[in-house]
């Protein structure tokens, strides 16, 4: 019911708020004195023709010129002073406007927001409580000679008392400043006020008393490098609309020369909504059974559509909307038209079938190969397809191990939370990529380029980047990097945050890049005893070594330990490292077949010339299980062989290892 209310509107087109937040007002407020002697000083250097340094000598009470931190600066002079903010009070809030502000003219009067600073704009409790919010701000890179343009992220919090301030991301993307310092631009982001996390005593306390109901914004600058940007003016709206009533609301609640009769207008809404929501026509007995419901609820209700929402509610609360129902006889292995819709669309896109695909159902046309391809290949060419390389990804390569994982500090320092960040975003962005370029599968076991951006260029020591956008860049002879294996964040994901861990890193390749998992260990096997001085002399390969010669542990260990130990050259970071201590890192290994492995550049050789046939077999398992949502069986090993066999012939391509499962038996069987 919640969703329908924030889709639909009442009444007229809501009147925004405005704040039109100059920096001189802002600097203003913290020292009027400030403010009066540069506009003193500027005016003598236009009226009296006074070089800088002569007007500042002239100017009485004299500011601070050499500021490092986050401050007020006066791009004419040079002299600045620190902001500051508090939550008690109100002291800092600004005062919402019903009147749209002039943009003024570009000033000198800036802040600067150094690398890792963050300036907060206090909006007291003037935001509504639902609608789009638009901050925009006018800004530019503080120096013209940085080749690294900064970046800003937008927060969204408040604080209620003194030990409950909170502040969320807010703009769903970060905003990369090009402008050049006289030539400032405007930027903006796009804040969902229902979709975040609220002031709890908004409407309860006065503003200025405590608990503080008040909001702020908070301006971030998160560039990887120490680059200031320059903000002269902030203007923010809500609620904002592109049309109104907004297409979210007039897609349930549409025009129609029926809508005064109630009857038929409310069956043409249920019809099309039910449609959409249970991704097939509803019956004339479903319809009818909620047109009862109707009855029942209108009464009650000021208007159809306060009825109509809570008759809505329950087609949203159906089994049907909520789960991926197979209809059909009992006996038949078949899915129908509207099921093979909206698997395709579960697979491809996470979200309901489209129009074009429910049509191509109703007349009996999906199924048909060269149909079925078509929509396939205009579906991921489609943005929402970046939702497969997002969900498959995390599921197929164990991604959720990243989210939790915590980096010792003591061993390696402050690890910026932002590199954490992409390392979690690189599978992702490598696997979009190879899917929207139809790369070879053999890419995630090697390939010669990466998805960086100028953090994971630092951290493998790789060529300059610039820029916080994941790309895809060539490696040079030697870079140590390319496909899955090497990726920080799978390399991390794998370690336990202090040390490497081979034992992690060999049984999660079995199990997720060959589908080949190791027997669970027998019960009651010793562990290595670490408080033994003598097994602490010993290197980590040469404990495993020790730790296999039990036959208790032989079994399972002689299968892991070598595909783990050629992870050896990389720290719990996933960085590159020769040395462990003072020793040289020994990433030898022999496997069971006595094949031996040197190193990272020794396991992709031998993957790729003795394992690719079982890597394109596990990868087509993984998505088809993926695609059909419910784990393989037995009885569908044959149709996977099949599609890994003409995966192989036609060139190993990831698309085409989609079209080839969309385009399968095993994908329109129950």
């Amino acid at each position: 019911r919640k969703a329908l209310e924030r889709a639909t509107v009442r009444g007229p087109r809501p009147k925004p708020v405005y704040y039109g937040i100059s920096m001189r007002d802002a600097a203003k407020r913290i020292n009027t004195k400030y403010t009066a002697n540069i506009e003193g000083t500027r005016k003598r250097i236009e009226e009296e023709g006074l070089t800088v340094e002569e007007a500042f000598e002239q100017q009485g009470e004299k500011f601070e010129r050499n500021h490092n931190g986050m401050h007020y600066r006066d791009l004419v002079t040079g002299q600045g002073i620190g902001p500051r903010w508090s939550y008690n009070g109100a002291k800092y809030a600004w005062t919402p406007s019903q009147t749209k502000p002039e943009v003024p003219a570009v000033s000198p009067d800036v802040v600067v927001i150094p690398a890792n600073a963050k300036y907060i704009i206090d909006v007291g409790d003037g935001l509504p409580d639902t609608g789009n919010m638009r901050v925009r701000i006018r800004a530019a890179r503080y120096s013209a000679t940085e080749k690294h343009p900064p970046t800003l992220r937008l927060f969204f919090g408040n604080q209620a008392s003194n030990d409950s301030r909170v502040a969320v991301w807010a703009g769903e993307h970060d905003i990369t400043v090009t402008a050049q310092p006289d030539s400032p631009e405007f930027y903006h982001w796009d804040v969902r006020l229902s979709e975040i996390a609220r002031n709890a005593y908004r409407h309860i306390t006065k503003l200025g008393d405590l608990p503080n109901p008040a909001e702020f914004l908070q301006i971030r600058n998160t560039s990887s490098r120490k680059v200031a940007v320059q903000i002269d003016y902030v203007e923010i709206t809500a609620p904002t609309f592109d049309q109104w009533p907004p297409e979210s609301h007039t897609r349930i609640f549409f025009d129609s020369p029926n809508q005064k009769n109630e009857g038929k207008y409310a069956r043409k809404v249920l019809a099309q909504f039910m449609r959409r929501a249970w991704r097939r026509p509803a019956t004339d007995a479903e319809i009818d059974q909620k047109m009862a419901l109707l009855a029942r609820f209108r009464p009650q209700c000021e208007d159809l559509q306060e009825a109509m929402v809570e008759v809505l509610a329950s087609v949203l609360a159906s089994p049907k909307f909520l789960y991926l129902v197979q209809a059909g006889e009992a006996d038949s292995q078949g899915i129908s038209d509207y099921e093979l819709a909206s698997r395709l669309s579960f697979f491809l896109w996470s979200s309901l079938p489209d129009s074009k695909l429910l049509r191509l159902a109703k007349q009996g046309r999906l199924r048909k190969p060269k149909v079925l391809e078509r929509q396939t290949k205009r579906m991921l060419a489609d943005p929402k397809a970046k939702r497969l390389a997002r969900h498959f990804t995390r599921q197929w390569l164990g991604l959720e191990l990243l989210d939790f994982l915590k980096i010792d500090t003591k061993v390696h320092g402050r690890f910026d939370p932002l590199l954490m960040e992409t390392m979690k975003e690189e599978p992702l962005a490598f696997f979009a990529e190879v899917l929207q370029r139809n790369r070879s599968v053999r890419d995630f076991l090697q390939s010669d380029y990466v998805m960086i951006n100028d953090r994971l260029a630092r951290h493998y020591k790789l060529l300059e980047l610039v820029g916080s956008n994941l790309r895809p860049v060539k490696l040079q002879p030697g870079d140590r990097r390319g496909g899955l294996l090497t990726q920080a964040g799978l390399l991390a994901m794998n370690s336990d945050g202090k040390d490497s861990h081979p034992l992690k890193r060999g049984i999660w390749l079995l199990e997720n890049i060959l589908n080949d998992p190791p027997p669970p260990p027998p019960p009651a096997v010793p562990e290595i005893d670490l408080a033994d001085p003598e097994i602490l002399k010993l290197t980590l390969k040469q404990r495993m070594e020790q730790h296999r010669d039990d036959p208790a542990c032989y079994s399972c260990h002689a299968k892991i330990d070598p595909w783990g130990i050629a992870f050896e050259n990389f720290d719990a970071t996933g960085r590159w490292r020769d040395l462990i201590g003072k020793e040289p890192v020994d990433a030898t290994s022999k496997l069971f077949n006595k094949h031996e492995l040197r190193g990272m550049a020794g396991l992709k050789q031998y993957l790729l010339a003795n394992r690719q046939e079982q890597f394109a077999r596990a990868l087509t398992y993984k998505l088809a299980a993926y695609a059909l949502g419910r784990p393989l069986t037995f009885g569908d090993r044959a149709q996977i062989d099949g599609i890994t066999a003409e995966l192989r012939e036609q060139g190993d391509g990831l698309q085409d290892l989609v079209i080839l499962i969309v385009k399968s038996d095993l994908f329109e069987l129950k």
